[in-house]
C-alpha cells in the first residue's frame, strides 16, 4: 500500500498538484480528532517526565498480551512530543504508567 502513495506522490507532484494529498492527509487528521472525541479507546495520558505536563487525549489500541506484560499501539499526536523511552501515565489518577518502547515510521 505504501509503494500506491508513493506512487501517487509521484503524479501528483509531476501534475504540480499536491492539494489533493494535503485535503487526503487533512482528512486522517480530522477523523482521528473525532476518534480522540468519541473512540472508547480514547484515553487521557500525561508524560511523567514533566510534574507539570498537560494530559492529552490518545488511542490506545490492544496489540499483543504476553505472559509478562501487555503490548499496545499508542496514537497520539506528533505535536506532544512523545518518543521512545517517554513514560506516561494512562487515565487520571489511576497510577497506571507505560513506557513506548519504539514508534512506527509511516514515510
Amino acid at each position: 500500500m505504501l509503494e500506491n502513495l508513493e506512487l501517487f506522490k509521484m503524479h501528483a507532484r509531476a501534475a504540480n498538484s499536491d492539494r489533493q494529498h494535503n485535503r487526503m492527509i487533512m482528512d486522517k487528521l480530522r477523523g482521528f480528532q473525532r476518534a480522540l472525541l468519541y473512540s472508547y479507546q480514547a484515553a487521557w495520558i500525561k508524560r511523567d517526565i514533566d510534574d507539570n505536563a498537560n494530559w492529552v487525549r490518545a488511542l490506545i489500541n490492544p496489540d499483543k498480551v504476553k505472559f509478562d506484560y501487555d503490548e499496545k499501539i499508542v496514537s497520539v499526536e506528533w505535536e506532544h512530543g512523545f518518543r521512545p523511552g517517554d513514560t506516561f501515565e494512562w487515565g487520571k489518577d489511576t497510577g497506571s504508567h507505560w513506557i513506548i518502547l519504539k514508534t512506527e515510521d509511516t514515510e
